[in-house]
C-alpha cells in the first residue's frame, strides 16, 4: 500500500480519536477496535474519507461494509484515491468500463484467495481460521488439515456468537463444482466476520500438495460428491 494512502487514514484516525496515529509502525491486520474506534466512528471515518474522495457514496453502497482492520480501511482508500493515478498512454483517465474492471480485480482479491497465499498465511502464523462449510460426512472422509467443520446449513447467529470476531475466516468446499463455500461466505459475511473464499477449495488444496485429514487424507485422487448438501 501506498505511504500517500496510509497517510491519508492516519489523518482521518487521528481526527476522530483526537490524538496522534502512527500507524505507519502498525500491521495491516491491527483491528481498529485496538486503536480505539467503536464502530460509529468508524463508519464516521469511512464516510468522511470516501466523500472527500469525491464517491457517489449511492452509486459505491459496497464500499460501507463496516472495516474491521487497517487493512481494510488501506483497500477502500487505495481503491479511491489511486484511481485518479490510474492511467492511459496520454495521461488520460481510465475510462468507465476500464475502471469497473479494475475495481472487480481488486475485489476478487479482497474477497478470494489461492491455496498458495493461505498456505503462506497458515505457515507465517497470520490470524486466520480455515471452516469447511460442506456437510460433516465430507468433513470426516477428509478436509483441509487444522480446518474446523461449519456446514452451512448448521449457520445460525446462535452457532456463529461462539466464534471470535479478530481472525480471517477462509471458507472452502470441495472445489469448483461446489458452492457451499459462497454460502458460507455469504452467512459468515453477513454476520459481520472478515471472510475470504478459498479459489479451488479442497481439490485444488490437495493439487497443491498440501496436507489434509480425515479418514481418507492422502489420497491422491479427491472424492467427486460435492458435500454442500449438508
Amino acid at each position: 500500500m501506498s505511504a500517500a494512502v496510509k497517510d491519508k487514514v492516519s489523518e482521518y484516525l487521528e481526527e476522530a480519536l483526537g490524538e496522534p496515529v502512527d500507524v505507519a509502525g502498525l500491521p495491516e491486520d491491527t483491528t481498529l477496535n485496538a486503536l480505539g474506534l467503536d464502530s460509529l466512528t468508524t463508519i464516521s471515518v469511512l464516510v468522511s474519507l470516501l466523500e472527500d474522495c469525491g464517491v457517489d457514496l449511492g452509486e459505491h453502497a459496497d464500499s460501507l461494509v463496516t472495516p474491521s482492520t487497517l487493512g481494510d480501511l488501506y483497500g477502500i482508500a487505495g481503491r479511491f484515491m489511486e484511481a485518479d493515478e490510474g492511467s492511459g498512454p496520454d495521461g488520460e483517465e481510465p475510462a468507465r468500463g476500464q475502471r469497473s474492471q479494475l475495481d472487480y480485480y481488486q475485489e476478487k482479491l479482497a474477497y478470494e484467495i489461492d491455496s498458495a497465499d493461505l498456505r503462506t498465511a497458515l505457515d507465517e502464523g497470520q490470524d486466520i481460521v480455515v471452516v469447511d462449510g460442506r456437510s460433516s460426512e465430507s468433513y470426516e472422509r477428509e478436509h483441509i488439515a487444522g480446518a474446523i467443520s461449519v456446514p452451512h446449513r448448521s449457520i445460525s447467529q446462535e452457532l456463529l456468537s461462539g466464534y471470535p470476531r479478530t481472525p480471517l475466516y477462509v471458507a472452502y468446499c470441495d472445489g469448483i463444482g461446489c458452492n457451499a463455500s459462497t454460502k458460507t461466505a455469504i452467512k459468515l459475511a453477513t454476520a459481520g466476520f472478515r471472510v475470504k473464499e478459498l479459489i479451488g477449495g479442497l481439490d485444488w488444496w490437495k493439487r497443491d500438495g498440501h496436507a489434509t485429514e480425515g479418514r481418507e487424507a492422502g489420497r491422491p485422487v479427491h472424492h467427486a460428491g460435492c458435500g454442500c448438501a449438508g
